[in-house]
């Protein structure tokens, strides 16, 4: 029960964090609250660090950095732009499939039966994200952009696993979480950079208190993320942490309220998409 709790707080503070970020995105780029969110959440789990380090394990700090890069720099910043061109609850929604992702791609690359629970939960989801982007009583698919938040769900599947990895070699929740930050910082860095994108960085006292809290808030996420995957099942553990887009919904409709719309497709979508990866996760 240790590990859902832990499990449960992380999807919260994601939840909380990702319509922290997209209120600060209101008068800047993704790149820039990509930047100062990691930069955040990386202060906060290196000063965690002061009690010690435990024993390094190498090939440990390389799949938690493998798992940073992934999604603390690629798949956070396809998701920070998903926000801001469809809007927090429903990019939520569709990088909520992540779990869903983990055992699509167990079934064809490592050979896993498809199951019945396996079928209801696809379509469930299927159906949820048809849901959501129902606009006005009719199926509006944002093409352009969709892309976004399905590949940063991609990437957090493949992450967790990475992170799962990494746990067992390394079992430090603390040390595991700001590694991969780290990682992620500095891949953004290199990525700015690399393409003449670091001088257009725009951080002003309107958004920086909402993107350094949203990193700090992103920082416990983190690190219930990594101990609950270390105390529990990947499968499980994910599909209580990517429930968060319910939380999402939720949380967008009180601080989001001046710019966020959420219709009774948003809503009644972002429900079959959770209950869809919670039958595949725990029945599949």
């Amino acid at each position: 029960m240790y590990a859902e709790l832990l499990a449960m707080v992380a999807s919260f503070c994601t939840a909380l964090s990702s319509v922290m970020a997209t209120k600060g995105m209101r008068d800047t780029d993704a790149d820039t609250a990509n930047l100062v969110l990691t930069g955040s959440q990386t202060l906060v789990l290196t000063l965690l660090l002061v009690r010690g380090l435990p024993v390094l394990d190498l090939m440990g700090l390389f799949w938690f950095a493998l798992a940073g890069i992934c999604a603390s720099f690629i798949g956070r910043l396809f998701t920070l732009r998903s926000y801001k061109a469809i809007g927090v609850s429903t990019s939520s929604a569709i990088v909520g499939t992540s779990p869903l992702v983990v055992t699509i791609l167990a079934i064809l690359f490592l050979g896993e039966s498809l199951v019945l629970p396996v079928i209801l939960g696809a379509l469930l989801v299927v159906g949820g994200i048809v849901l959501i982007n129902m606009k006005g009583g009719k199926l509006s698919f944002e093409l352009g952009s969709i892309y976004l938040p399905i590949g940063a769900s991609l990437l957090f599947a493949v992450s967790n696993i990475l992170r799962k990895m990494g746990t067992n070699l390394l079992p430090d929740p603390v040390l595991g979480a700001q590694f991969s930050t780290l990682a992620g910082l500095v891949a953004s860095l290199v990525y700015l950079v690399a393409t003449n994108r670091f001088n257009k960085i725009d951080v002003n006292r309107d958004n920086a208190p909402l993107l350094v809290g949203a990193g700090v808030v992103n920082a416990f996420a983190w690190i219930a993320l990594t101990l609950s995957i270390s105390l529990g099942r990947v499968s499980v553990m994910s599909a209580i942490i990517y429930s968060y887009p319910l939380f999402s919904v939720i949380l967008a409709r009180f601080l989001l309220k001046d710019t966020e719309v959420l219709s009774k497709y948003t809503v009644a979508g972002c429900v079959l998409i959770v209950l869809g990866v919670v039958i595949v996760s725990l029945l599949g």
